[in-house]
């Protein structure tokens, strides 16, 4: 499924861009961020895209090893310490007389107001910022993210065409440009496993861009590579075509010499007269470099030494294939004679079947589309990332990115799983961002988009769903609902469904249980009085509009004491100072304390009890009260209203009397009357 992306190139050239063979340091900060939280998709390839991009930088643009900070699924606080290292190695280099070149690389989530790291936002002007403080000649920013081409809107931006090359690398200013605008979807693709624009960027870096034909490939070509290849690529496709934008003041000619083709270990040459679409892949099938080669050009690429094979589409649409091993130092020259004709179809069927069964500590079967079934006996390990199900009768456990995982007595996963993680009788427990479910005795996750099942309790720091268990959930922050005995929150966007729900707070839903609290919703305590002569207590809890309440009172009219305790809830609406609200409430009437109701208390072994006796004289008593009061203090209110009231005696000896000539018995052992109360309240 293609998933909306953006890519944003900044280029701030604080004085005169020179040839990479000047004296020039490059340090760079580069993040790969496939978690954008639980709101977003997972990405597969955000973090191999740094990665590549960080590769051909040190393979052929010049960049030290030691001068490279690389991020892998970074958040809000680790991204925003790399900023800050970033900075401190800037301010520690400039005194050395180097010319300092300072490069941002960020492939990952982003939305209109910044970059998106695990749901965190680092805004566009913060990173602008920090681009801005660094102390270099030259200061390169790429942001491969969805909808990062708003940033180019903090400066006003316009879509422009793409600036032109110039060869005398002469220019001073800065520029915003946008492989899509802010509104128009970019795309990631299993096909290339990258994004569209990182991979052709990379691509034009290799050597692809170099039009000019000098053997250095500026940030301008390899853009305008990009750009062209993208806008090709992406016509027709799900999330559309992606556009460009540029914004910027840029003074003088030339651009920054990203690559030198030259300066790779080994490389290869198509020469005049190849004409086509050529693919090249490594020893391990990755898709290293990709191209539109045009005749009566030749194109240099810069690669490692290893085994390649290169495909040729030709503009007749016939398909053509080469394998070569490039040796150290080995600049292979590659013409048409060196293809031989092939159908696609060949390549699905090279190193056998489309079907791959392989025998070791489990057995596993591998599609040619890429999933594996992996099959354990007592326990099944996967140290490399993959994609499919794994299964074991105990236990399973993946240490890179993961699918599904289906064990007896237990899964783990320390990275990201991209399925679910079903146990039988055991625990469930991905370290990294879910995006599917988990069903298990005891589940725990660092974020789930999707379900917690759990026959005890479910733990996890963000999740976009449901947890539903026979016991506990326990969440930082839920976008869904939660439901079980016991439910605990941070922060709700849903619903809550249990005998006790606690949260930090909640919106756009209810707590729904007999103990609801928020720390940003109601809780009071209530003195008042009503027409038949209780003076009750209420202890009242919930979100902002609803609540549970407890109550308790007494009377002790003609020298006949009475008791009430009772358990209800409403609804609340509030104003500045004004709130209005409806209640129901249920109390039990009783004569006589002691015999009513019973507590135990034991101090070794420790117990308590608190139970009810049966009334010999059964009477309950149902209110629903409309209610409307105002702020007098910040925490005190006065609040008053009328109530319509139903006694049930059962036949039994009547133990309180309303008073009012309104009051009527509509059968026996049932009255109704209309009444009233005031009192005061104090809390939120």
């Amino acid at each position: 499924m293609s998933l909306v992306r953006a890519l944003l190139v900044v280029v701030v050239a604080a004085g005169l861009a020179q040839p990479v063979e000047a004296e020039v340091r490059r340090l760079i900060l580069a993040a790969g961020a496939n978690n954008g939280g639980v709101d977003r998709e997972l990405l597969r390839y955000a973090v191999s895209d740094a990665e590549q991009f960080v590769e051909v930088l040190q393979e052929m643009g010049g960049l030290d090893p030691a001068d490279v900070l690389l991020l892998r699924d970074p958040d809000l606080t680790a991204f925003k310490q790399g900023l800050a290292d970033l900075g401190r190695r800037v301010k520690a280099a400039s005194p050395r007389g180097d010319r300092l070149e300072v490069l941002l690389y960020y492939s990952g989530h982003a939305d209109e107001e910044g970059l998106l790291l695990a749901g965190d936002h680092l805004g566009y002007q913060q990173l602008l910022d920090s681009l801005k403080t660094a102390n270099a000649a030259v200061r390169i920013a790429v942001l491969d993210a969805c909808n990062s081409g708003s940033i180019t809107r903090i400066k006003g931006g316009k879509p422009k065409p793409p600036f032109l090359v110039d060869e005398s690398f002469d220019m001073r200013g800065y520029a915003f440009l946008t492989s899509s605008s802010a509104d128009e979807a970019a795309q990631e693709s299993d096909l290339i496993e990258a994004s569209f624009f990182t991979h052709y960027l990379i691509s034009g870096m290799r050597g692809a861009a170099d039009v000019t034909g000098d053997g250095r490939v500026t940030l301008h070509e390899a853009y305008q590579f990009a750009f062209d290849e993208t806008r090709a690529r992406t016509l027709g496709t799900v999330g559309g075509t992606q556009h460009p934008a540029y914004e910027g003041q840029m003074r003088g000619t030339g651009g920054v010499v990203m690559t030198e083709v030259r300066r790779n270990a080994a490389g290869l040459s198509l020469d005049e007269a190849l004409a086509g679409r050529v693919s090249i892949r490594n020893g391990q099938q990755r898709l290293v470099a990709e191209l539109n080669k045009s005749p009566g050009r030749e194109v240099e690429l810069g690669l490692v030494p290893g085994d390649y094979t290169l495909f040729l589409e030709t503009w007749d649409a016939d398909w053509r294939l080469a394998e070569l091993v490039l040796a150290e130092g080995e600049f292979a020259k590659v013409s048409t004679g060196d293809f031989r004709v092939f159908t696609p179809e060949d390549t699905k069927l090279r190193g056998g079947s489309g079907r791959r069964i392989t025998l070791g500590r489990q057995i596993e079967v591998a599609t040619r589309e890429g999933y594996t079934l992996s099959l354990g006996l007592l326990t099944n390990t996967q140290d490399e990332a993959f994609r499919g199900v794994q299964f074991a009768w105990l236990v399973n456990q993946a240490r890179g990115r993961t699918g599904s995982q289906i064990g007896g007595l237990g899964n783990l996963a320390l990275r990201e799983v991209d399925g679910w993680q079903a146990s039988v009788v055991g625990v469930n427990w991905a370290m990294g961002p879910l995006q599917g479910g988990q069903v298990g005795l005891l589940n725990i996750a660092s974020q789930v988009r999707g379900w917690q099942v759990a026959q005890t309790t479910n733990i996890v720091g963000k999740i976009r769903g449901w947890q539903i268990a026979g016991l506990t959930n326990f969440v930082g922050e839920v976008k869904g609902g939660q439901v079980g005995l016991l439910n605990v929150a941070s922060e709700v966007k849903g619903w809550q469904v249990g005998v006790v729900n606690l949260s930090g707070h909640i919106e756009g839903g209810l707590p729904i249980g007999l103990i609801n609290y928020s720390r940003s919703g109601l809780f009071n305590l209530s003195a008042w009085r009503d027409e038949v002569g209780f003076t009750m207590f209420t202890i009242a809890s919930g979100s902002r509009s609803f609540y549970t309440a407890f109550t308790t009172g007494f009377t002790d009219e003609a020298g006949q004491p009475r008791w009430a305790l009772g358990v209800g809830g409403g609804v609340q609406k509030r104003w500045r100072r004004f709130f209005l609200g409806l209640d129901i409430h249920g109390y039990r009437i009783s004569r006589d304390v002691d015999d009513d109701y019973e507590a135990q208390f034991e101090f070794w072994p420790p117990a308590v009890g608190i139970g009810l006796r049966r009334l010999a004289q059964d009477n309950y008593l149902t209110r629903i009260k409309l209610e409307t009061g105002v702020s007098l203090l910040s925490h005190l209110s006065l609040f008053g209203g009328v109530s319509l009231n139903q006694l049930s005696t059962d036949g039994h000896q009547r133990l309180i009397e309303s008073g009012s000539r309104y009051e009527k018995e509509w059968e026996d052992g049932i009255f109704t009357w209309p009444g009233f109360f005031f009192g005061l309240r104090y809390g939120r």
